[in-house]
């Protein structure tokens, strides 16, 4: 059974000074990677689970680039400007790399899946702003189940490689995980008194209580999926993901003004 190096392997496509200089690299989406690593290695796919890993990991972090880049307008200065469009390039760059990984690997068919999550995931981002901005705004917690929904959805692309009996398990806590991973990246912005990811206006202490309580809520649930999984998924590897997600809730629990 591999181990999980991820973040070695990716940091070839993610050292580059240029890129580096001019603009923040997102952090992986460790947790979902996590869970994608342990259930490949317990599946009949685990000789692909390196490169399944690295490109859903360099294309999550593309998209989180592009995610922001803010708007431009003819009053910005040349290097916001040059700031911006490297910002976008980078984004293009990380994006393109998983066609070049899964193609060397003779993965056509996941090329193929991975290109529809992509759409789906843009149209799905769009849609939620749009209702952001309107006067069909969801509920917070209807929110932030749609904004999880967003996070799963590349890895919703492996479904096919994990059929049979792994699949409900890997369904269910793909789910959860990407739960606590809106859940945590709104009570930060929550924390800080700024708006939700997609929305305009600041969260208060209300909605910060709430949103502790649903991440504690999904790092339970989490905590007792991962306890019951069979005993060919490594368990190991998801070990501290629900101890992590609940310190997050206790840390990032109170609104600074």
């Amino acid at each position: 059974m591999k181990p999980y190096c991820v973040p070695e392997k990716t940091e070839k496509y993610t050292g580059y000074d240029m890129i580096r200089n001019h603009t923040e690299i997102p952090a992986l989406p460790d947790a979902r990677l996590r869970l994608l690593h342990a259930f490949l290695e317990a599946s009949d796919s685990a000789d692909k689970t390196e490169v399944y890993g690295m490109v859903t990991g360099l294309l999550q972090i593309g998209l989180d680039i592009h995610d922001r880049v803010a708007p431009g307008d003819d009053s910005e200065e040349e290097q916001a400007m040059r700031s911006r469009q490297l910002k976008v390039l980078a984004g293009d760059y990380y994006s393109s790399r998983f066609y070049q990984l899964l193609a060397a690997a003779g993965e056509v068919d996941m090329v193929a899946e991975l290109s529809r999550a992509i759409a789906d995931v843009n149209r799905r981002k769009m849609e939620l702003y749009l209702r952001m901005q309107g006067t069909s705004a969801p509920e917070l917690r209807e929110y932030v189940e749609e904004a999880a929904a967003i996070k799963a959805r590349l890895f919703v692309g492996f479904d096919v490689s994990l059929r049979g009996p792994l699949l409900p398990d890997w369904q269910s806590l793909l789910k959860l995980v990407a739960l606590c991973e809106a859940a945590v990246e709104e009570l930060e912005a929550a924390t800080h008194g700024e708006a939700l990811h997609y929305g305009m206006h600041p969260v208060g202490e209300a909605e910060a209580d709430e949103l502790k309580q649903m991440l504690l809520g999904f790092a339970d649930r989490l905590e007792a999926g991962i306890a019951a999984l069979p005993a060919e998924v490594n368990r190991e590897v998801l070990g501290a993901l629900a101890y992590g997600f609940r310190g997050a809730a206790e840390m990032k629990g109170k609104v600074n003004r």
